[in-house]
């Protein structure tokens, strides 16, 4: 407590602030209590006490810093009224002085860490995002800011071999290099994520370069560290943009640095710049993948059929179902597009489920139908490709026996195929759980096959001993013979798709859609094939025309 003459002279003090401030009675005495602020925050004092000596206000209350005798600031609260005498005149000033210092440290600390990552002491992405926006808003137009997005490699590999102890201090030494790459120069380091930090660069002259500053910031991280005798090391992934500051945002900046951290990780290169022209485009296929979903929901996403055909004679041995996505009245995406579209928003397993459940109850459908019409008992199979997470799903055995118990369908009905890579191995793993789905479905009486296939050595040896009944070429050999092959290509293929007819597997070729093309396959040994020669996709009407007692020519009633 505080009591002061009008004129702001001390006159009375308790011990309480005594204590506060390091001072005893005789030295406050007679002074006055303005000297004890800090000069920022006397003009406010000042005005609250003239208002409350004219009888304006009754009282006031502000925060503001005392000083110590021995110089330090004190936060306090003060609260200051005055008495006046039976003329209403003011007689003394009373003030109240609360000590907030240890509740201000608190909450200085508290903000501290709200903006700040606490592994590394780096900002945190909230922090970065705010002070970028205050760079951005206090440059010319004109000026150029750099952003760097970072996404280190490896991590994954200390944390789970070594322990998360050891990963932690992996982020912290990361933390450090990369400030002091960026040490003589205007920047702020940040860490915005698990293992992904961000630099942003202030205006230089020249504009920095960022092929140079990528390879320093790698030159720097992967320089050795030994933890219990183990020495670690980490690269990064790194996406950049430059703008001029009159032109972007914080957000637009944030995205624009994101992207190009993933055409990076895509293209497997160490760093990746911002293009405004693969940005739209990329953006454009980002927002058909993200609409995936609720097409599939709404009935846009549809399931047609398309024949798979005998090279020898052309008769019908199976009808393939593949996904359509109808986007709109001008716009059908194909079943490659609909199936890399899926995987790129993880929605690979719901749509391969969709395409299984609604395949598998239209052939329970055909063959209702069809043995009403004629008592045809055993149809083709319909071929069903499993995406690559449907393939390594470990339910996915089960979900097929209760697609099979739900249709009533006999297992050889369907024909399941999955992707050549989900069969290799990785890493130290002896097999695959595609390889083990492969054979628990053949246990069940499923036929089972391979798509995607490109001759790989391992995953030839695969073949033999899961004991697929086919095999699918993939595309991109097969636009090589749809295109004229090589010589060289023409001898691979040639030995390989007699390694596979010798072994009883058929031979699918793919993009037939000419008759010098089935030509060529014919004599190189496949035996089935599909494409336009012998029918496109279509609905499940047009695939019922080929299946029943008088079907339409192979490829006309599929066109």
């Amino acid at each position: 407590m505080v009591i002061s003459a009008p004129d702001g002279r001390i006159a009375h003090t308790n011990p309480a602030l005594k204590e506060i401030l390091g001072y005893s009675e005789d030295d406050l005495a007679g002074r006055a209590l303005s000297e004890l602020f800090a000069p920022d925050d006397q003009p406010a004092v000042q005005r609250g006490c003239h208002r409350l000596l004219a009888g304006d206000e009754p009282w006031f209350r502000t925060h503001l810093q005392l000083r110590r005798k021995d110089g330090e600031t004190v936060h306090t609260q003060l609260t200051v009224s005055a008495l006046r005498d039976a003329t209403h005149q003011p007689r003394c000033l009373v003030m109240m002085v609360d000590d907030h210092t240890e509740l201000r440290l608190v909450l200085d600390r508290l903000n501290h860490q709200a903006l700040h990552d606490l592994r590394t002491g780096l900002p945190n992405r909230h922090y970065f995002v705010s002070h970028l926006e205050e760079v951005l808003g206090g440059l010319e137009p004109s000026e150029t800011v750099t952003l760097l997005h970072l996404d280190l490699e490896g991590f994954s590999v200390i944390n789970d071999g070594l322990g998360h102890h050891h990963g932690d201090q992996v982020l912290d030494l990361v933390a450090r290099r990369l400030e002091s790459v960026v040490a003589d120069q205007h920047a702020m380091v940040a860490r915005i994520g698990g293992d992904e930090y961000a630099i942003l660069l202030r205006p230089a002259n020249p504009i920095p370069d960022v092929g140079r500053l990528a390879e320093t910031v790698n030159t720097e991280l992967v320089r050795t560290v030994y933890r219990d005798d183990v020495g670690v090391a980490v690269t990064a992934r790194i996406g950049a943009v430059q703008r001029q500051a009159g032109t972007t945002n914080p957000a637009e900046l944030m995205r624009a640095a994101g992207a190009a951290l993933r055409w990076a990780r895509d293209n497997g290169t160490r760093w990746a710049m911002f293009d405004a022209d693969t940005a739209a485009a990329d953006r454009a296929e980002l927002r058909l993948a993200a609409g995936l979903p609720g097409a599939m929901q709404a009935g846009g996403l549809r399931v047609e059929y398309q024949p798979v055909a005998a090279l020898d004679g052309g008769e019908l041995v199976g009808v393939e179902a593949v996904l359509s996505w109808h986007h709109s009245a001008l716009v059908v995406l194909s079943p490659d597009r609909c199936v890399q579209l899926a995987e790129r928003t993880g929605a690979g397993h719901a749509v391969g489920r969709y395409l299984l459940d609604t395949a598998a109850e239209q052939t329970a459908l055909w063959q209702r139908k069809l043995w009403q019409q004629n008592r045809q008992e055993r149809l083709p199979p319909t071929v069903i490709g499993l995406s690559h997470p449907q393939a390594q799903d470990p339910g996915l055995v089960v979900q097929t026996r209760a697609v099979l118990d739900r249709t009533g369908l006999a297992p050889d009905a369907l024909e399941l195929s999955v992707p050549a890579a989900a069969l290799r191995p990785v890493g130290n793993a002896p097999r695959t759980v595609a390889r083990d789905n492969l054979e628990l479905l053949a246990g069940l009486g499923v036929r089972t096959a391979v798509h995607d296939f490109g001759g790989d050595i391992r995953e030839l040896a695969l073949l033999a001993d899961v004991g697929v009944a086919a095999v699918r070429i993939t595309r991109s050999v097969a636009q090589q013979v749809a295109d004229g092959p090589s010589a060289i290509t023409a001898q691979v293929l040639d030995a390989l798709l007699t390694s596979l007819r010798s072994a009883e597997i058929n031979v699918v070729a793919c993009l037939v859609d000419t008759e010098p093309v089935a030509s060529w396959w014919r004599g190189a040994g496949a035996n089935h094939a599909v494409g336009a020669l012998f029918g496109r996709p279509g609905p499940a009407q047009r695939a019922e025309h080929l299946l029943g007692p008088h079907p339409d020519r192979l490829g006309a009633g599929m066109r």
